[in-house]
């Protein structure tokens, strides 16, 4: 059985050995004299993510363009299973005796510290995966392998002179060791995975070196900003505190190599939002009980817009495209061109609806609410079109009432002043045969005839006779000029707004994706 784990675990860490572990010891005891974390050399495989948790595949990216297993992977699971030269071979029995001495209530108290100087922790984040990028809650969901290393020489047991790399023990043993107790200090939510058992690794190695692994769901806080959204980016992140150790007891560092990692590329995409940038760094922060180190990795995201440009901006365009369709129906069809703006309208509040009721309720806006607000109002704008133009025709079909009434009375004026002319002919006519009983045209004058004319007076019949008066056909009537002004009407607006309209909404666009998508690349 020990030979078999012991094949396994050199197979996928081929660079394990005990001289490596002592050489992490020292590195420690060096580190926790000059605290300072620049003492921490490259090691080649001491600490690193491979050996957190049983992970072939990272392995095998590594060496894919090698043999698979490597040649020396024989000889180097001998040496593991032989040992140095002159060591025990382990068996169960001494296996439990070990232990047990080990952690012996007699030589190892949890209640202290493995120094009386301040213990260094290297400190290692590996991202399994993102899960989930909450805008409601402000927060993200990821699992991630989260390991701690730090020495303490009470746990050494290289004096057996044992067969034996590690020591690799359960989680129930966890509560009967000291560990420096560094968490998510600003999480909302942390579960270890069970599956079906805790996931809790815990290496020691025969210097008295310990590696405690986690593998957690976690939820982080994210700092929630829509201004731009869709097209927005935003930032979480994890602090690490020892949440019992100030700086006086405990410094917490990262690891000197590859803090943070994703070894899955995939990881980095999610649904709607696409991971371009992670950063860490350290910082000591002053509370009341002392000086606490705190480490922070920064996660940047970008949000994938494309399931907004289908489902948001092409619906408002085909909702503003047919809010114009009205200009090129007829201006008497009011109820069809009501309807068309009435129902773009509706459509692009619906559809407003329901974006918004997926987001937070911020106060603030967002570059999406400059769109819906700039596309309704192209199509109240539509509306106002139209209510123009029934108005521009009120005034032109009463203008041309009024026009209409008054041609009506002039043609009335103008038979009536032919009949007039007519009666006045026969009347003279009349008056010339009698001519012979005398003339009295001092007593009744001519009558003139033109446009001031009233109808009374013409029907007025002469006093004299024998006057003569011309015939109706030398007779001109001049009507009155009418001046007519030129007003702008219905199909006048609608012609221009066909072509003002879709230049306008050209310019909001133009303006709208070059300053958001521009603002979008830079990550402000």
């Amino acid at each position: 059985m020990i030979v078999s784990y012991l094949a396994r675990l050199i197979l996928l860490l081929p660079e394990i050995t005990t001289a490596d572990a002592n050489k992490l010891a020292d590195i420690a005891e060096r580190s926790t004299a000059s605290h300072s974390t620049s003492q921490i050399p490259r090691q080649p495989a001491a600490v690193t993510p491979d050996i957190a948790v049983d992970r072939p595949y990272k392995h095998r990216i590594k060496n894919e363009r090698n043999q698979w297993p490597p040649p020396e992977a024989h000889s180097i699971v001998e040496q593991h299973h032989q040992g140095p030269k002159g060591c025990l071979p382990i068996n169960e029995t001494l296996r439990k005796n070990l232990i047990k001495d080990i952690f012996n209530e007699a030589t190892y108290d949890k209640n202290n510290l493995p120094s009386a100087n301040s213990t260094n922790v290297v400190v290692e984040l590996t991202v399994q995966s993102i899960t989930e990028i909450s805008e409601f809650s402000s927060s993200f969901k990821a699992d991630v392998w989260f390991s701690q290393i730090w020495h303490d020489p009470r746990l050494d047991f290289t004096g057996y002179n044992y067969c034996l790399s590690n020591i690799s023990l359960s989680s129930h043993k966890l509560p009967q060791l000291w560990t420096p107790n560094v968490c998510f200090v600003n999480s909302k939510k942390v579960e270890i995975h069970s599956s079906p058992y805790q996931n809790i690794l815990l290496l020691i190695f025969p210097n008295g070196t310990v590696w405690l692994n986690f593998r957690v769901n976690l939820q982080g806080p994210c700092l929630l900003d829509l201004t731009y959204f869709p097209m927005d980016t935003q930032q979480c992140n994890l602090v690490f505190e020892s949440y019992s150790y100030n700086t006086a007891e405990v410094r917490i560092i990262w690891r000197h190599w590859e803090p943070v990692s994703i070894p899955d590329p995939n990881s980095k995409k999610l649904p709607d939002f696409e991971l371009v940038q992670f950063t860490h760094r350290k910082q000591t922060l002053l509370y009341t009980a002392g000086l606490w180190d705190q480490l922070e990795v920064i996660f940047v995201f970008r949000r994938l817009y494309g399931y907004y440009i289908l489902q948001a901006y092409m619906p408002t365009y085909l909702s503003v495209f047919i809010s114009w369709i009205a200009f090129w129906i007829d201006t008497k069809a009011l109820p069809a061109r009501i309807t068309l703006g009435v129902s773009s309208l509706m459509a692009l509040t619906f559809q407003l609806g329901n974006i918004v009721k997926n987001l937070p309720r911020v106060s603030y806006i967002k570059a999406l609410d400059i769109w819906m607000f700039g596309c309704c109002a192209a199509i109240f704008f539509s509306l106002v079109e139209l209510a123009v133009v029934g108005f521009a025709d009120k005034l032109d079909a009463k203008r041309r009432r009024v026009q209409r009434a008054q041609e009506q009375l002039m043609l009335r004026s103008d038979s009536e002043q032919q009949w007039l002319a007519r009666m006045s002919f026969h009347r003279s006519s009349q008056m010339g045969s009698d001519s012979r009983f005398g003339s009295d045209a001092e007593m009744n004058p001519p009558v003139v005839l033109n446009h001031a004319t009233t109808i009374m007076d013409a029907k007025k019949p002469p006093r004299s006779r024998g006057v003569s008066i011309e015939a109706p056909e030398k007779m001109t009537i001049k009507k009155p000029k009418i001046d007519v002004p030129h007003n702008v009407n219905g199909e006048k607006i609608d012609e221009i707004s066909a072509k003002l309209f879709p230049l306008a909404f050209m310019a909001f666009n133009i303006f709208y994706w070059f300053y958001y998508i521009g603002m979008s690349g830079t990550g402000r």
